[in-house]
């Protein structure tokens, strides 16, 4: 018989937290400092975007996160630069200054600027020590740079691993667990294709059909898997990945896990993703398929339901959902997406948080999404039937989503039947009138039917005010604790 608990967490990327000590982005050591409100709150996991490194030139297009270079590399993006030394050069310690505080007074990241920065930075340190990792580090075992930056490259990653690992442990000396994301693609130029190309069909390009969020669909650039290969090799690449994933996380977001039963597939060159299709072709196969994949990548089927032992997997599968995709998940343990403005029955506006299944993570919305307050202003016809049938006013709802119907939201996704409840910590912050920040459009991290979109919101709120908030925190570890969602097992 299943033993039922349940529990929180905040969703918000690396990128987008801000402190005092950072430089123009959130950086691995800023985890700390939200793993210490989360203590406050009662919340017990941190969920983040992926990671790892995506840098081709610097520019904004490195700001996708979903596009990585090396599926074993970290980003330096990341990297606390005044922690991994101190410049020797009085010009250079008060040009750094400067550049820091201009950066981090910034409304958002300013992704190129703050990559040029830091890179400046840490090649100085570099090539003034003569110090050098004595070993690689796990994040850089699988990584192969050009020769003129293998030993800055292996120098990078030897820091990134000791900062990330530092903030994970102590995430786990609080009782905070850290979720991690596993993207579906890699990009065509990365590590991984360079060395595994038979792994891949360079012909085609992953995406999503058209749908309600992009009309010609979504194409994501990345060559799609070459299955027959992978299987042949018992699909080690990818338990390779999973493997990596353990060293810093305790939770897994399997994104866009409909891509295990059949990716939706563009030939490369074509004026839009309307023009791909789903391999395999035949839905015969999509469970048979499905089911061996996850089950030998992610060692199942077992179900984990908490604890730092294992991977927790959850899977996003959201959209269009083959038929056979949440009987496989639910066989296998693996914990759905549940997003009230997404319903999975397509014939209601609104899911209700109460019937969501126990093995599912439930959340307001996603990074694709707008938060709470851009939704309501958004459609307001669809906010005003929302106000009327899931919260039950009977007056005329207000212009705005006023903070007491942002609690009401979060209140009713913590009274959800989801083991998890997983918000983005906008839609926390916006319980609070005074503390919120006026600028609503701006929180949304990702339009994806833009595929120049510019990943770089950041949070108004410093993680210092955040912790020094006592009505805000004191108001969510009322609610956390409320509904027994603050408790460590």
């Amino acid at each position: 018989m299943m033993n039922y608990h349940y529990f929180s967490g905040v969703a918000v990327p690396v990128f987008s937290l801000r402190s005092e000590e950072s430089c123009g982005i959130g950086e691995f050591l800023d985890l700390k400092k939200l793993a210490d409100w989360c203590v406050m709150t009662g919340l017990k996991l941190i969920q983040i975007l992926p990671i790892n490194d995506t840098t081709t030139d610097g520019g904004w297009s490195d700001s996708y996160p979903y596009k990585s270079i090396s599926t074993k590399a970290l980003h330096p993006i990341y990297l606390n630069v005044e922690k991994v030394g101190i410049l020797k050069d009085e010009n250079d310690r008060q040009r750094f200054q400067e550049l820091k505080k201009e950066l981090n007074a910034k409304e958002f990241v300013d992704y190129p600027e703050v990559f040029r920065a830091k890179m400046w930075y840490l090649h100085r340190i570099y090539d003034s020590s003569d110090v050098r990792p004595s070993v690689e580090c796990a994040a850089s075992q699988n990584v192969q740079p050009s020769a003129e930056c293998d030993g800055f490259y292996k120098f990078l990653q030897y820091h990134c691993d000791k900062q990330l690992t530092e903030a994970v442990d102590y995430l786990h000396e609080r009782g905070i667990m850290l979720k991690g994301d596993l993207p579906i693609g890699v990009n065509r130029d990365s590590d991984d294709v360079k060395q595994n190309p038979h792994l891949f069909n360079l012909d085609m390009e992953t995406g999503a059909p058209p749908d309600a969020f992009a009309a010609k669909g979504q194409n994501w650039g990345f060559p799609t898997y070459n299955c027959a290969a992978m299987k042949a090799e018992n699909f080690q690449w990818w338990k390779d990945r999973v493997q990596w994933f353990k060293k810093y996380f305790d939770a897994l977001r399997i994104d866009h896990i409909l891509g295990f039963f059949r990716i939706w597939e563009i030939p490369k060159g074509s004026p839009d993703a309307s023009f791909g299709h789903y391999s395999p072709e035949n839905p015969r196969l999509w469970e048979i398929e499905g089911r061996k994949r996850l089950q030998t990548i992610f060692d199942l089927p077992r179900v984990e339901t908490h604890g730092h032992a294992s991977l927790l997997i959850c899977g996003e599968d959201l959209g269009m959902v083959a038929p056979c995709v949440p009987g496989v998940m639910r066989e296998l343990g693996i914990l759905s997406l549940e997003v009230q403005r997404m319903p999975k029955n397509s014939s209601r506006p609104f899911s209700d948080p109460r019937e969501n299944p126990y093995l599912s993570v439930d959340t307001t919305g996603t990074h694709d999404m707008p938060t709470i307050r851009g939704w309501w202003e958004q459609d307001r016809e669809l906010s005003a039937r929302f106000y009327h049938e899931m919260l039950h006013h009977t007056d005329n709802p207000p212009y705005f989503c006023e903070p007491y119907i942002c609690q009401e939201i979060v209140e009713q996704h913590f009274n959800s039947s989801s083991q998890w409840v997983i918000l983005p910590i906008q839609d926390y912050i916006a319980m609070d009138g005074d503390f919120r920040w006026d600028n609503t459009w701006n929180e949304q991290i990702n339009e994806p039917a833009d595929p120049k979109w510019r990943w770089k919101y950041r949070m108004h709120q410093n993680l210092e005010s955040l912790i020094g908030n006592e009505k805000l925190t004191n108001l969510l570890n009322k609610i956390t604790t409320s509904h027994g969602r603050n408790k460590t097992d």
